[in-house]
């Protein structure tokens, strides 16, 4: 007898969940840039909830899209980012690092309903940008605290 795979029941998930996009020809439509993203989020979503391709998508739209940079304008965002920087004399805001590679960190992360102002928007070094992840920053400080 094969071995069963271990996320067996999401992979059939997945299944159901492309046969109900390609039977709806908007969301076919509007989810095909973020096609595999989509998919793996209404499968999971189905093994908790009852199968519904439109709340999915709108869910997923809610949550991963409608506040994403995609939606901001990228020499906006140069503009905004480079405040940022100037405003926090290329310093981290979580480590004090100066110079090296920054990035500019959303406080509130976009996940969260966190947008791109400035008063969200931080400098950061990508080091402590790419632990903080999807973290607030008091959650962050914790877990620096209790990792470092």
């Amino acid at each position: 007898m094969a071995d069963i795979p271990k996320d067996w029941y999401e992979h059939a998930l997945t299944v159901d969940v492309k046969k109900d996009i390609n039977s709806n020809e908007r969301i076919k439509s509007i989810s095909k840039p973020y096609y595999k993203s989509f998919v793996r989020f209404a499968a999971r979503q189905r093994i908790n909830y009852v199968n519904d391709i439109e709340a999915e998508w709108s869910e997923y739209y809610e949550k991963y899209i409608k506040n994403r940079l995609s939606d901001i304008d990228i020499d906006s965002w140069k503009r905004l980012s480079h405040q940022v920087l100037e405003r926090d004399h290329y310093t981290c805001f979580y480590c004090d690092q100066t110079g090296g590679i920054l990035e500019v960190d959303h406080m509130t992360p976009v996940s969260r309903g966190g947008e791109s102002t400035l008063d969200n928007l931080v400098t950061a070094c990508r080091h402590c940008n790419r632990q903080k992840r999807d973290k607030t920053v008091a959650e962050y400080l914790k877990w620096k605290d209790e990792h470092e």
